[in-house]
């Protein structure tokens, strides 16, 4: 089996088979780099009735600092509960939302540990720079 060598138009030499599989192989590297950034692009859709997950960050981040108020009011456990409940609709309430829409999400996202890690993330920043702003206010007092 032998091969020919001819010149391109560059003048550069190179083996017809090789060019051949070189080309294959870019137009194989060129469908792989197109499909992935199509499939990466897009915004995943959630399903009907879920709350985005940076909605449902700043919406976690008011409840969990909402229920430590509620734990460092000098109450009864059960009456601490109730103040939390209280806080807990009302924020649900400023969101926009509802007690089953915000489990049914909360369900949701706990069956997608990956995203319920980015919502988390989210959380622990949004709750870490509330607490720089206030330390902040604290400070200028």
């Amino acid at each position: 089996m032998s091969f020919s060598v001819s010149k391109n138009t560059f003048g550069n030499e190179f083996d017809k088979a090789n060019c051949n599989i070189s080309i294959k192989m870019r137009k194989l590297i060129y469908i792989i780099a197109i499909l992935t950034i199509v499939s990466c692009s897009g915004k995943e859709e959630l399903p009907k009735g879920i709350i985005p997950p940076e909605k449902m960050a700043l919406i976690l981040s008011d409840i969990y600092l909402a229920e430590h108020k509620a734990a460092n009011i000098s109450l009864k456990p059960d009456s601490s509960k109730v103040v939390f409940r209280h806080y807990e609709l009302k924020i649900l309430e400023d969101y926009n939302t509802n007690d089953s829409v915000y489990k049914e999400s909360f369900r949701y996202y706990l069956e997608y540990p990956e995203k319920l890690e980015a919502v988390y993330d989210i959380v622990i920043d949004t709750v870490s720079l509330r607490e720089q702003v206030e330390n902040a206010k604290k400070k200028q007092k």
